[in-house]
C-alpha cells in the first residue's frame, strides 16, 4: 500500500495509475470479505428452525423468538440469529445492516453463481452484484437463474445498471411467477403509507415520504400545484417548490391557512409530543437548546413551536448525579427518566434505538425476594427488545464500568460501548 504522503508528489499520470491500482486492491478486498462472510455463516448452520435469522426487524417478546421472512432465497443455506449478532458486534454495524450483508452475500454465492464469479474475477463491482441479490431473494430458483444469466452478460460488458437489474427481475417474475407479480401489485397497494423523517441538517424541516395509489398521487400532485399557484396569485413570492411544500402543509389545517384575516381558531387536533431540553445558561444567553431524537435547535425555533402547540409541560430539573435505589423491580419515574437521559439509546454496540423506546434492563438480573436496592441507576440500562432478548436468552453478557458498557459475546469477543458523557 502506498504511503499517503508520497502520493502528493505524483504527477497526473502516476496519480491516475495509483487510483486504478488501489481500486483494484479494494475490489479484491471486498470480494474476499464476501467470501469470508460465507465462511463465517458456514460455521453457524441452523440446527433448530427457531434459531433462523429473520430477514427484517420484527417485534420480539422476551419470552419468544424472532419470527420473520427468510433471510435469502429458496435453496440458500440458512444462518443462525446468534451468528448475525456476533457479526454486527464485531463489525460495529447495526443488526439490520448485518442481516442485509449476510442475506445478500449468501443469495449472491448460492443463487447467482455467474455474478459471484464476476465479482471474484474483478469484472463486476461487488456492490452491483449485491444490489441484484437483494432483488432476487423473493424469486423462485428458476427466476433467479434467469436473472443470473442475463445480468452476467451485461456485467461482462460493463453495462449493468440499476435500471437493468430492476427490469430483468420484473421480467423474470412475470415470466416464471405471474401470480406472484399480480400479488406484488396488490401488496404494494396494501403497503401504502406516509412517513415523516426529520431533516438531518436542522429540526426546522421534516422530510415527508409517501407511497400512494398512482391515480391518487397524480390527483394530489395536481391539487398541490393548484394551491401553490393560488398562493402565488395571493402574493406569495416564494419559489414554486417552496409554495408546493406550503400547499401540502395546508392540507393539515386548510381552514386556518385560508382564513388569513381571522384569529387562529382553537384546533382540536392531536398535539405531537416533543421532549425539549434547555439549560438555564442557554436561557440567559438566548442561544440553543436540544430536542430528543432531533438534535440542537435555536431557542427562537423552540419558542415558535411552543406558540403553536396547545399544551406545554415543564419538567423540573433532574439531578443526573442522583444514585438512590429502590427495592421493587420497576423503577420510579425519576429513575426511568434519569437512565433514559443518561444513555439516550440502546447500549448494545451499533444500536441506535432511542432509549424511550427501550426496555430498562437490570444489568445484574433482578431476583424476586432478593437483597434490597436491586433497582438503581447504576444497575439499569436501556436495551431495545431485540438486544434485551439476546442478553436474556442467548448468552450475551455486559457490565457497566467507568469507561462504558463492556459486552461479552457467546463466542467470547469483548466490545466496549463508551459512555456518552
Amino acid at each position: 500500500m502506498s504511503d499517503p504522503a508520497t502520493l502528493l508528489d505524483l504527477d497526473a499520470t502516476s496519480a491516475l495509475e495509483s487510483v486504478v491500482r488501489e481500486q483494484r486492491v479494494a475490489a479484491r478486498a471486498e470480494a474476499n470479505r464476501l467470501a469470508a462472510v460465507v465462511a463465517f455463516c458456514d460455521c453457524h448452520p441452523v440446527v433448530d428452525e427457531r434459531d433462523i435469522a429473520a430477514a427484517w426487524p420484527v417485534e420480539i417478546s422476551l419470552d419468544g423468538e424472532p419470527v420473520g421472512p427468510p433471510l435469502n432465497g429458496e435453496g440458500c443455506p440458512q444462518v443462525t440469529e446468534d451468528a448475525v449478532h456476533e457479526l454486527c458486534a464485531a463489525l460495529g454495524i447495526s443488526h439490520h445492516t448485518a442481516l442485509r450483508l449476510v442475506g445478500q452475500t449468501l443469495e449472491l454465492r448460492f443463487r447467482l453463481p455467474r455474478l459471484w464469479r464476476l465479482v471474484h474475477e474483478l469484472t463486476l463491482p461487488a456492490w452491483q452484484a449485491l444490489k441484484a441479490a437483494e432483488q432476487t431473494i423473493p424469486l423462485s430458483p428458476e427466476a433467479a437463474a434467469f436473472v443470473d444469466r442475463h445480468l452476467a452478460v451485461a456485467g461482462k460488458r460493463g453495462r449493468l445498471t440499476g435500471q437493468t437489474i430492476s427490469a430483468t427481475v420484473g421480467l423474470a417474475e412475470a415470466r416464471f411467477d405471474p401470480e406472484r407479480a399480480r400479488t406484488r401489485e396488490q401488496d404494494a397497494l396494501a403497503a401504502r403509507g406516509v412517513w415523516f423523517d426529520i431533516s438531518p441538517d436542522t429540526p426546522a424541516t421534516t422530510d415527508v415520504y409517501a407511497r400512494l395509489d398512482t391515480l391518487d398521487a397524480q390527483a394530489l400532485d395536481e391539487t398541490v400545484s393548484d394551491l401553490a399557484t393560488t398562493l402565488g396569485r395571493l402574493g406569495d413570492q416564494s419559489p414554486l417548490d417552496t409554495r408546493r411544500a406550503t400547499a401540502l402543509g395546508m392540507l393539515a389545517d386548510p381552514q386556518h391557512v385560508l382564513d388569513l384575516d381571522m384569529p387562529a381558531p382553537a384546533r382540536p387536533v392531536t398535539t405531537p409530543i416533543l421532549y425539549l431540553h434547555v439549560d438555564a445558561d442557554d436561557l440567559e444567553t438566548g442561544t440553543a437548546g436540544s430536542i430528543e431524537k432531533l438534535g440542537p435547535a435555536t431557542l427562537a425555533l423552540i419558542a415558535t413551536w411552543l406558540e403553536r402547540v396547545g399544551k406545554v409541560r415543564i419538567q423540573p430539573v433532574l439531578d443526573m448525579s442522583t444514585s438512590g435505589a429502590v427495592d421493587r423491580h420497576d423503577p420510579p419515574e425519576w429513575m426511568h427518566t434519569l437512565v433514559v437521559l443518561r444513555d439516550r439509546h440502546c447500549v448494545f454496540r451499533g444500536c441506535r434505538t432511542a432509549a424511550r423506546s427501550c426496555d430498562l434492563d437490570h444489568i445484574t438480573p433482578y431476583e424476586e425476594h432478593g437483597p434490597p436496592g436491586q433497582t438503581s441507576p447504576k444497575n439499569l440500562a436501556p436495551l431495545c427488545r431485540r438486544h434485551h432478548n439476546q442478553k436474556t436468552h442467548h448468552g450475551w453478557r455486559y457490565q457497566r464500568t467507568d469507561d462504558g458498557y463492556e459486552w461479552r459475546s457467546p463466542l467470547g469477543r469483548e466490545h466496549l460501548v463508551p459512555h456518552l458523557n
